[in-house]
């Protein structure tokens, strides 16, 4: 049995397109906005959620604030000093039926600095405050 050599010329080109039929890019996938299942549709996810400004929110150590959201829809924020400049807020965002009753109800909990902007993601809203704390 009598092997032939292959030309050089042709094993470099059979080399060549081994080499880029091996290299097969998959899609680039975005990572889920904080707050959003990572199984949900991102464009479906992204059209629901909704974005508020609360501005700056007067708090009291231990004591509930609730702010409406509009559509049924309030946010209630329930803080806990922890020292002089970081607090730990509990927000709960949550709708109600017309007979009063808890529909809907997402609730998260992050510790801030005082007198410095923050966003925070819970339920569909995606939220932007300013916790400022009122001497007891």
């Amino acid at each position: 049995m009598e092997i032939k050599k292959m030309p050089a010329a042709a094993m470099l080109l059979l080399a060549g397109l081994l080499l880029t039929g091996c290299h097969k890019s998959s899609p680039q996938q975005k990572a889920p906005a904080p707050g959003l299942s990572a199984g949900a549709n991102d464009d479906q996810a992204r059209t629901n959620t909704v974005s508020r400004d609360l501005g700056a929110v007067m708090l009291t150590n231990h004591y509930e604030t609730c702010v409406q959201l509009g559509a049924g829809k309030d946010c209630v924020l329930t803080p806990k000093i922890i020292d002089r400049h970081n607090v730990q807020i509990t927000l709960a965002v949550e709708s109600k039926t017309a007979t009063g009753k808890t529909h809907d109800l997402s609730i998260t909990q992050i510790v801030a600095r005082t007198g410095k902007p923050l966003e925070v993601a819970v339920g569909n809203f995606n939220l932007s405050l300013t916790p400022k704390l009122a001497a007891e």
